[in-house]
């Protein structure tokens, strides 16, 4: 089994637990899947590292002992929230879930809510953390996700929330946002500016994805001095 961050589970048992009600006389028999104990610490463990609970595609790339989370995710909302409620309960203390960060900051999603709040904790003084601001002045079509700034440096970010580093997509909405996406780079690349691509998988692994946020301050506070 490959090796797990520092203070994660390791999956083992049960896939899941289920709870079958029957319930009217069409005897309709419906089936809710619970997160057991594994998957509960998993969620906590990875809620804590990054700064914001994590989503279901985030934890396909955990490898097994993120499979439960994934199916109960692929469930459906009502699903998932299930998992959300049961964890709050146990973890008051764990921040709360969706893509509006600690300070308020509204986001688009919940990966750049995350790095958001790593780099408004990381930056410098006189540094900016901006959000959704125009590439290029002149011309106001393409947005970068974040944008870390000092003076007249920056560092262009992008957060891209439908797929990993391999560009898998699974679903016709995956596949149009890589498409949006592609478009921004096809705009870089004119632009002669080359961004920093934050990959799905990446959420996986919260010390790297730190470590990553850790030097795009260094670079900006350098060349911003």
């Amino acid at each position: 089994m490959a090796q797990l961050p520092y203070g994660f589970t390791p999956f083992s048992g049960i896939t899941m637990a289920t709870l079958s009600t029957t319930a009217g006389s069409s005897s309709a028999l419906s089936s809710i899947f619970y997160p057991i104990d594994e998957d509960l610490l998993l969620y906590r463990d990875m809620a804590l590292a990054l700064g914001a609970p994590p989503n279901s595609h985030m934890l396909r790339f955990m490898g097994p002992a993120g499979q439960n989370l994934v199916f109960i995710g692929e469930s459906g909302t009502q699903e998932w929230a299930r998992v959300q409620h049961m964890a709050g309960c146990r973890w008051p203390q764990l921040p709360a879930p969706g893509s509006v960060a600690t300070d308020g900051t509204k986001l688009d999603s919940l990966p750049e809510r995350i790095v958001y709040q790593m780099l408004s904790v990381l930056k410098r003084r006189n540094m900016h953390v901006d959000v959704h601001e125009p590439i290029c002045i002149s011309d106001g079509r393409f947005r970068a996700d974040l944008t870390l700034r000092k003076g007249a440096v920056s560092r262009y970010i992008e957060v891209v929330g439908c797929c990993g580093s391999d560009r898998i997509t699974r679903n016709k909405d995956e596949r149009t946002w890589l498409a949006r996406l592609d478009q921004r780079l096809a705009f870089y690349r004119a632009q002669k500016i080359e961004p920093v691509l934050i990959w799905l998988d990446m959420f996986a692994h919260p010390a790297e994805l730190k470590d990553l946020c850790v030097d795009l301050v260094d670079d900006v506070a350098l060349r911003g001095a």
